[in-house]
């Protein structure tokens, strides 16, 4: 067997996720696989790890607060029976 391999990230989803997290920098991916994003300066890598890293570093505000996001749990449905949330309260 090979050995394991980190999961692939969808290219598409990450951008998403970027222009999310990161909302006042224009974020981007060239043809040629250049990953860039620019407010007052542009960063950018050919790696999307690397950018991270430079957008941690130059918005350290914007990481922080896209961890706490990601770290949040969903608050799960209320049952569709009785309307009452897992837990006991009411549905609103």
């Amino acid at each position: 067997m090979g050995s394991a391999s980190a999961p692939r990230v969808n290219e598409n989803v990450a951008l998403l996720l970027l222009r999310y997290f990161f909302s006042e920098w224009a974020v981007t991916r060239d043809l040629d696989g250049t990953w860039s994003a620019t407010r007052r300066i542009t960063v950018s890598s050919g790696d999307l790890d690397d950018l991270l890293e430079e957008l941690a570093v130059a918005d350290p505000d914007a990481a922080r607060r896209g961890v706490h996001l990601l770290r949040e749990r969903p608050r799960p449905p209320p049952d569709a029976i009785s309307g009452r949330w897992p837990g006991g309260g009411r549905s609103r």
